[in-house]
C-alpha cells in the first residue's frame, strides 16, 4: 500500500512540491505558485494534502514587513522520496566491518572509498578555472542524487555548490569522518581551500561548500 502510494505521489505535482521545496529552506504557497506556475488553489490543495500525510509541516516565517507568513517545511518523513545509497545494507557492512577487524577498520575502508572517488571524480570535472570547474562539479553531484547546484555569492565574490540532498546521509552521521573526507575531496578536484558549513531545519538538508579564494 506504501509502495503504490509513493509511486503515485512521485509521478503527480506533488511529488514537484516536494522537490521544489527539498531545494530550499522552506517555501510559501505563493512562492511555490511562482515556481511550478501553478495555481494558488492548486498549489495550496497539494501542500493541505502532504501536510495531512505527515510529509510536509508549516511554521511562521518572518518576513522585513508585516506579519510573519506561513510557510511548508518537508518533514524527516518526506526523505524517503530522495535518493539514498542503500544505506541500511551499507551501515550492516560497516558495522560487521568494526566487529570483524576492530573500531578503526571501517574509517580506513571508507578513507580507501573516498580516494578512489576522488581520483574518478578529477577525470569526470571539466574547465580551465575555478568556476568552469566548480559548475562541472556541482553538475556532476547532480547527477547522483545530491540536488547541487553552483552558486557565484556576489557579497562575499566566493564560488560556491549548494547541495540539498544527500544520499549518504544516515552514513555519514554515523562515521563522521565522511564529512571531512568529503570536503578533502572538494578541495582536491577544486584545487582550492573549501569550507563546508551543513544545515537542518526539519526534513530540509543543506550543505554550503564555499571556496575559499
Amino acid at each position: 500500500m506504501k509502495s503504490r502510494l509513493l509511486r503515485k505521489i512521485t509521478k503527480s505535482q506533488k511529488y514537484q512540491i516536494l522537490t521544489e521545496i527539498k531545494r530550499s529552506q522552506g517555501l510559501s504557497v505563493s512562492e511555490l505558485c511562482d515556481r511550478m506556475n501553478l495555481s494558488y488553489m492548486g498549489v495550496k490543495q497539494h501542500c493541505v494534502a502532504l501536510e495531512k500525510d505527515g510529509y510536509l509541516d508549516t511554521w511562521r516565517r518572518p518576513k522585513g514587513m508585516g506579519r510573519p507568513e506561513k510557510a511548508y517545511r518537508l518533514t524527516e518523513l518526506a526523505q524517503e522520496f530522495f535518493p539514498t545509497e542503500y544505506t541500511n545494507f551499507t551501515l550492516e557492512i560497516l558495522n560487521s566491518i568494526t566487529q570483524v577487524y576492530g573500531e578503526a577498520a571501517p574509517e580506513k575502508i571508507l578513507y580507501q572509498i573516498y580516494q578512489n572517488q576522488n581520483a574518478e571524480v578529477r577525470l569526470k570535472v571539466t574547465g580551465t578555472n575555478l568556476e568552469e570547474k566548480a559548475r562541472s562539479l556541482a553538475a556532476l553531484r547532480e547527477s547522483e542524487g545530491y540536488m547541487s547546484e553552483y552558486y557565484f555569492n556576489p557579497d562575499t565574490q566566493q564560488h560556491q555548490i549548494i547541495e540539498y540532498n544527500s544520499p549518504v546521509l544516515a552514513i555519514a552521521d554515523r562515521y563522521k569522518i565522511m564529512h571531512r573526507l568529503e570536503q578533502n575531496m572538494f578541495e582536491s578536484v577544486l584545487s582550492v581551500p573549501v569550507s563546508r558549513n551543513a544545515e537542518r531545519i526539519s526534513g530540509l538538508y543543506k550543505c554550503t561548500f564555499t571556496c575559499l579564494t
